[in-house]
């Protein structure tokens, strides 16, 4: 299929722009497009005039599933916690990492880089009380506490014997390298020099709840608006679920003066007709353009692109009976044309994949990660597809009508997921001879079916939560607390291990050795890596956007008379 000369400028502007760091994790079609017309914020706003009415109406997509940052993994609620959190720093619009930005007024590193000392700036919580350190270490703690099973523990492991507490190895707290010197000092000892750790800091899960709160509400902690206590530029004013979540101006936060929006309106629309015609009619200020709409928007000044460091891919439960035969997998694998998909399908500039990490991400020799690997995975092959289909069934002593009587596509709800997964079930019809029934849940049920094993195949996506390879490919380490496909291979690990202690090009060639048992594995089998196109208002300024993690930032938002 041709591409336009729209398309080639948004792959151009995927590559070159600036990336951040945060979270994002597990994610969901994007409907978060936000135009940064102004990266430095409100500050440089010149003769603009601000509207009397600081309103900015948006779209989530979903109900967010948790928003317990030590807790949570998925990007919606990432966008939620981001908003109504402060973390020891905030990522600037750039993405870059300042002194003074979050709840850290300032920080000391030692000459050996192992030891960092951050001072608590005084900030107050929304009911008034104050910030202390003794938030980050319980919080910290509560993270890698081995009973609260928190997916993303390992995130921790750069501190010292954080790992070995989460895995129960030892039980003492004095021994980890998390301390509340006092209310205004926490001392952090890492295992070795880690460059990336300020900007990791700013990591959801490293963002504190409040240890009063989450004592006082227990098992109900976070589960509605009065169930929290909130740290950053907004609140959670209403909530109701699978309808909409509104948030308000939080007048405590430390830097309120720095905040213009006064509330931001949240839907929570899965259907593509739905959500475009709420922007055509002036009921939402900004929306994901789906594929089917670019043509009426493409030449419009109100549409854009954004770079997007994400990974979406076929999941096999190899837990499964029949997904855990190697030959099932590659039989679905062979059966699936990713190029007919992205190019007719999505047709939205997204990318065919070539292995799990996305473009963006740095490599060695001057080029990105991606173009080191290079295409490691299977074509669409029918006929070798219909081979190890049948060999796999032979393995398994089963028909093909056993197979499909078992065997169905967990799917999310919306149009994208409808379509998607309908492409995917007439492929295999067509080359395999099964016809797949298509689940369709919601996301939370989604994420819920994942962590009990409770499904046989999937699409799913993963966002980078750092600028770096190991983003993506720590995901799939045996017992990893993202690792849904319940992967384990020990090559793997020990590959993924050598990277982590690594330096330099060692450490990119123990990733790319690793990429290629995924690919010989097919935990997964990696599909394409999705284009962000949306439209916004133009009286729309300061919103952030960032390629990797969570990838709209409202603080510096604020909205023109119009």
């Amino acid at each position: 299929m041709r591409k336009n000369k729209w398309v080639a400028l948004v792959l151009v502007l995927m590559m070159v722009l600036t990336l951040g760091l945060a979270g994002c994790g597990k994610t969901e079609p994007a409907d978060q497009g936000t135009k940064d017309n102004n990266t430095a914020g409100y500050a440089s706003q010149g003769e603009e005039k601000l509207a009397a009415e600081q309103v900015l109406r948006v779209n989530w997509g979903s109900d967010p599933p948790d928003v317990d940052p030590q807790t949570t993994t998925d990007q919606v609620s990432f966008w939620i916690i981001n908003a109504v959190y402060d973390g020891l720093v905030r990522l600037q619009p750039d993405g870059s990492v300042e002194k003074g930005s979050g709840l850290a007024e300032d920080w000391t590193i030692s000459d050996d880089e192992l030891t960092y000392t951050f001072k608590i700036r005084d900030a107050k919580w929304s009911d008034g009380t104050p910030v202390t350190a003794y938030d980050f270490e319980y919080a910290w703690f509560r993270a890698i506490d081995p009973e609260v099973a928190s997916e993303y523990a390992y995130q921790f492991y750069h501190i010292k014997n954080a790992e070995a507490f989460n895995t129960g190895e030892i039980t003492d707290k004095n021994e980890v390298g998390i301390k509340a010197v006092d209310e205004k000092t926490l001392q952090v000892e890492l295992v070795r020099p880690t460059p990336f750790f300020l900007s990791l800091t700013s990591f959801i899960t490293y963002i504190p709840a409040q240890k009063a709160a989450v004592e006082a509400y227990g098992e109900e902690f976070a589960s509605a608006p009065d169930k929290m206590v909130y740290s950053g530029p907004f609140i959670i004013d209403t909530w109701d679920k699978e309808q909409k979540l509104n948030l308000a101006k939080n007048p405590n936060y430390w830097d309120a003066d720095s905040v213009k929006l006064e509330r931001i309106e949240g839907d929570m629309i899965t259907d593509n007709n739905t959500r475009i015609n709420l922007y055509d009619t002036g009921e939402l200020d900004t929306t994901a353009v789906p594929s089917e709409f670019i043509t009426k928007y493409k030449d419009t000044p109100e549409f854009g692109s954004a770079a997007n460091a994400t990974t979406w891919y076929l999941q096999f439960n190899t837990e499964d009976k029949y997904f855990s035969n190697i030959n099932i997998r590659k039989a679905f694998a062979y059966a699936s044309d990713r190029k007919a998909y992205v190019d007719n399908v999505l047709a939205d500039g997204s990318l065919v994949a070539g292995g799990l990490t996305p473009p963006l991400l740095a490599g060695k020799d001057g080029k990105d990660f991606a173009e080191n690997r290079g295409d490691l995975l299977f074509p669409y092959d029918k006929e070798k597809a219909k081979e190890y289909f049948e060999k796999g069934l032979q393995e398994l002593g089963i028909t093909k009508e056993e197979f499909e009587k078992h065997a169905s596509i967990l799917s999310g709800e919306g149009t994208w997921w409808s379509r998607t997964g309908q492409a995917f079930q007439q492929m295999w019809k067509d080359t395999l001879g099964v016809e797949l029934q298509i689940e369709v849940v919601t996301f939370a049920m989604r994420l819920e079916r994942y962590d009990n094993k409770d499904y046989t195949v999937t699409i799913a996506g993963w966002g980078g939560d750092y600028n770096d390879p190991m983003t993506f490919m720590d995901i799939f380490i045996t017992d990893g607390g993202n690792n849904d496909a319940y992967y384990s291979n020990a090559d793997y690990d020990a590959a993924i291990k050598k990277a982590m202690e690594g330096k330099g090009d060692e450490r990119i060639d123990a990733m790319l050795e690793a990429e290629n048992y995924l690919a010989n594995d097919l935990p997964i089998y990696p599909l394409f890596h999705p284009a962000r196109v949306y439209v916004q208002r133009d009286y729309v300024k300061g919103v952030a956007r960032y390629a990797v993690g969570c990838d709209t930032e409202y603080k510096w938002a604020y909205i023109l008379e119009h």
